[in-house]
């Protein structure tokens, strides 16, 4: 493996999830998030985007997991929400371009590496990102 191969496995995964509302974005968000067990552990807001940061949801390792003698993860959420500036309304605030980064970690008996090879959290993110975008297209 060449160091360019090396750095796109150490990237975290981004993905566009929609636009949300002011309101969408710190209350509706955190509720689609604590359908999947990941709690908010920080809001953010700055002056031209906002970020929720979960805490870090801690998996045992999976029968797959454990044949690579990985032996727990740790995944994050951020959402960061890009404000839109032309949408600003006196009573509703902003719109926001949200994008979903997923960090996971797992533990390889002496210390915490990137992984993002597991099938059981790529189909939790895939559900996830399902839920959030479907969340945010009707709720806009």
């Amino acid at each position: 493996m060449n160091l360019y191969d090396k750095q796109i496995k150490n990237i975290p995964r981004k993905y566009y999830i929609g636009r949300a509302s002011t309101e969408n974005f710190q209350k509706g968000i955190g509720e689609v998030l604590l359908g999947f067990d990941y709690h908010i552990e920080q809001y953010d807001n700055g002056p031209t985007s906002s970020y929720i940061i979960t805490r870090w949801k801690i998996r045992e390792g999976s029968e797959e997991s454990l044949a690579t003698e990985f032996k727990e993860s740790k995944t994050r959420l951020i959402i960061n929400g890009m404000i839109d500036n032309q949408s600003f309304e006196m009573n509703n605030g902003f719109s926001y371009d949200c994008f979903l980064e997923i960090q996971n970690f797992t533990y390889n008996g002496s210390e915490f590496v990137p992984n993002y090879e597991n099938s059981e959290l790529n189909d939790e993110i895939s559900d996830l990102i399902e839920k959030l975008s479907s969340f945010l297209s009707i709720n806009q």
